[in-house]
């Protein structure tokens, strides 16, 4: 059974649960709507979200033949929408492949692969994103505890710090302020990078 799964080192990055995404003019979502296009192989892809199942429980659910629904198993395997998740043995003794949906969650985008330099541009700033929430988090926390709660439960706001000075209060923890900030730091730098190309 261990050689019908890929192992950590063999699984490709959508095997390991990443996105995968994919242009509509590339090979592979061809490849994967060919594999939807007949309403069997859909109803088949349903049913093992459903429950995984063995070649012929998905025939008996979706009233087809043992032929029929091989065929469509392989093609859905093949565009990477099933999986083989297991394998049981049969009352006669022969071992059967238990299907199951893909574990990648999948996107396929309209428009032309070329455009692709602005997705894989945001999709590199999610790693940014979530450090600068984690060091708002934190300035939160040092906020927090550098100043006396002036009541149960209640943080310190940035509007707290402004005084009246004639700037209008802003009413926002300084975690949030932060995180704002930094926000819109990364969207300043993204657009001037992706400007300049």
């Amino acid at each position: 059974m261990s050689e019908l799964l890929p192992s950590q080192s063999d699984a490709t990055p959508e095997q390991n649960g990443e996105l995968r995404t994919l242009w509509l003019d590339s090979e592979d979502a061809g490849e994967l709507l060919s594999s939807l296009a007949s309403e069997t192989a859909r109803s088949i892809l349903t049913a093992l979200h459903e429950e995984p199942a063995t070649a012929s429980e998905v025939a008996d659910r979706v009233d087809t033949s043992l032929q029929n629904a091989r065929h469509h198993l392989n093609n859905l395997q093949e565009s990477g929408l099933v999986r083989v998740a297991d394998t049981r043995y049969s009352s006669k003794g022969r071992e059967m492949n238990v299907y199951a949906p893909g574990e990648e969650p999948m996107v396929v985008f309209v428009g032309r692969e070329e455009s692709a330099g602005v997705f894989d541009r945001l999709k590199a700033l999610l790693p940014a994103i979530g450090v600068l929430a984690v060091a708002s988090l934190l300035v939160q926390l040092l906020v927090t505890l550098s100043t006396e709660p002036t009541g149960p439960a209640e943080l310190p706001r940035f509007s707290d710090a402004v005084g009246s000075g004639g700037v209008a209060p802003i009413g926002l923890p300084p975690g949030a302020v932060f995180f704002a900030g930094g926000l819109l730091v990364a969207a300043a730098f993204f657009a001037v990078t992706y400007l300049r190309e």
